[in-house]
């Protein structure tokens, strides 16, 4: 097993694009894998002690605003953006930067934590009107249930804030382990409030919400710890790092900076931090489009029954498996490299960068859509149906999940769509964008719902439909910037780029697709073999089926990344069996 602390590589040969963004995501996935396992055990405690019904609308409806807050700032949009302008700004590549950088992180914290704590007095006492937003279909005692619970939940908000702010202090530093493992932490917390509600210690409702408010804290308690260690030590920190977290840090510096200036002096921090502060909001925007849309859906849900509301959150929440794996990691570990190489002017190699994400995106974004439409229907009734959750409800949730699945590589590959636009400067089209998305899904929705009394769809499948609409509508707007900005770039630079040089070839995408569809029906065959096994049995085998199957697909279709992959295993295998042979095989 590797040190924690190893020591700086010796410069090497470039690695392939390829490589480089599957290794970086690798690392970051491992930490995404390890939160997302505890969150869904975390969904499952949820779903076992409120069920279906009225109070589990209630708290699905109060737990959605935090949930959108999380999924927008813990999973790196907030803090990305911080971590550009502070590396702009303080040059923590310097030791001068990095004190620097320490003065700016104590104006930042003074100056947001102020205005977060005035919205969160304002929140708290609007907590009806927010209820009324997120779920108008709430009336009477669901509704006063709704504001009670949102209420509790609403403290996430400032903490998500400031861990955002202490991520974007560490990624400033080249850190990035303590980050990744946060959200681990989160999740322990909030099972430990899950796990005195089932002791009887607490009614189940507020201890989720409360649970939620306090594992923010924690998290946010760590991470300002772990940025106030690091500020404190000497020197860079590069020696600290390894392998991909090194080139990340090491890419986001260089970017920046070659047009740095010298830092200011000291008085000057406040207006520095006003300058960090001043360029998130547009950015931010853009990437709110999936959580803008997920609240449309939830508030269409609200009006259409019971048990709809707590249906969708469930689905949602197995959504985000797939997607903090591929669309959250592919879009953090390509913004460095195509921030780099926009401000390089190097257009062809930046649309190489972003055809590499997209195709790396859509690998394994597809075959999450066929294995979720094969196995989904077992899944939701192993993991959630028990306790208060009966086969009703996990029917419900089973058929939000099936309304989502079209826009599963929507959601995955926006991401780096929405990187490689920031990169290039067009924050302005991607927040444009995010409107169009949500008036689309809200259009949709009622269009979807005016026409459930001729019966051609289910009432779950509306709100997940029309949010897959909405985000399939910010796809399109978000190519059409891309190609409006590398256009002006190439006139800029003598060297224009069609956006087409940015999406992966129709090979590709073909093989890709054949490979998905392949996996689905692998492991459908499998659901249907083993039914009648213990659930936990006949899933497993289900999975690992599919799993063969897509991998033996991209095979014997002669899939590009995938034979790297193969060649890269082939020959790790033969340089351990080496090293075991003259007895210096490393200690796993």
């Amino acid at each position: 097993m590797r040190p924690v602390t190893e020591k700086p590589h010796a410069p090497t040969a470039p690695e392939a694009p390829a490589a480089q963004l599957a290794r970086t995501a690798a690392r970051l996935g491992g930490y995404a894998l390890a939160s997302r396992l505890l969150g869904l055990l975390r969904d499952m405690c949820m779903a076992w002690l409120v069920g279906s019904g009225p109070t589990a609308d209630a708290l699905a409806a109060a737990l959605r605003l935090p949930h959108a807050l999380r999924r927008l700032l813990g999973e790196g949009s907030l803090s990305m953006s911080l971590t550009a302008a502070l590396v702009r700004h303080c040059r923590p590549d310097t030791a001068a930067g990095r004190s620097y950088l320490a003065q700016v992180g104590r104006a930042l914290a003074v100056r947001l934590g102020a205005a977060l704590a005035l919205l969160l007095l304002l929140a708290v006492a609007a907590a009806p009107w927010l209820a009324t937003g997120l779920a108008p279909g709430f009336a009477g005692p669901e509704r006063e249930l709704a504001v009670f619970l949102l209420r509790l939940c609403l403290p996430y908000g400032l903490a998500a804030c400031m861990a955002a702010l202490g991520t974007a202090l560490l990624h400033s530093l080249g850190l990035f382990r303590l980050p990744g493992l946060s959200p681990v932490l989160f999740n322990v917390v909030a099972l430990a409030f899950a796990g005195a509600a089932a002791l009887g210690l607490c009614p189940p409702a507020p201890a989720l919400t409360l649970g939620m408010s306090c594992a923010g804290l924690a998290q946010w308690a760590l991470l300002w710890w772990g940025a106030r260690r690091a500020l404190r030590r000497p020197g860079p920190t590069g020696a600290s790092l390894g392998g991909a977290a090194a080139a990340l840090s090491e890419t986001v510096v260089a970017a920046a900076a070659r047009s740095a200036p010298a830092p200011a002096p000291v008085s000057a921090a406040g207006a520095a931090a006003w300058r960090c502060l001043a360029g998130t909001p547009a950015g931010l925007l853009g990437a709110c489009a999936p959580q803008f849309c997920l609240l449309a859906a939830a508030a269409l849900a609200s009006g259409l029954g019971a048990g709809l509301g707590a249906g969708l959150y469930y689905a949602e929440r197995l959504l985000e498996v797939p997607l903090g794996l591929v669309g959250a990691c592919l879009g953090t570990a390509s913004l460095p490299a195509l921030s780099r190489l926009a401000a390089q002017g190097r257009q062809a190699d930046f649309a190489a960068a972003l055809r590499t994400a997209l195709r790396l995106t859509l690998l394994l974004s597809l075959p999450a859509v066929a294995g979720l439409w094969a196995v989904g229907a077992p899944l939701v009734r192993a993991l959630f149906c028990h306790g208060a959750f009966d086969a009703q409800a996990a029917q419900t949730a089973w058929l939000m999940l099936a309304g989502f699945l079209p826009a599963l590589p929507a959601l995955a590959c926006n991401r780096s769509l929405l990187a490689a636009c920031n990169a290039l400067g067009q924050e302005r089209r991607t927040a444009l964008s995010a409107l169009a998305a949500v008036a689309s899904t809200l259009a949709v929705g009622a269009a979807l719902v005016h026409s459930r009394g001729a019966g051609l769809l289910p009432l779950a499948f509306v709100p997940p439909l029309a949010a897959g609409v909405g985000l399939w509508l910010q796809t399109g707007f978000l190519l059409r910037a891309l190609a409006v900005a590398l256009g002006r770039a190439g006139a800029a630079n003598a060297g224009a780029v069609a956006v087409s040089a940015c999406l992966p070839g129709w090979a590709a995408v073909l093989r890709h697709g054949l490979a998905a569809l392949v996996t689905g029906l692998a492991a459908r065959g499998l659901v249907l073999l083993t039914e009648g096994w213990p659930p936990g049995s006949g899933l497993a085998v289900a999975v690992s089926g599919g799993a063969v199957a897509w991998v033996m697909g991209l095979l014997l279709l002669r899939d590009g990344d995938m034979l790297a992959l193969a060649a890269h295993l082939r020959g790790r295998g033969v340089l351990d069996s080496v090293r075991e042979t003259r007895g210096t095989a490393p200690r796993r």
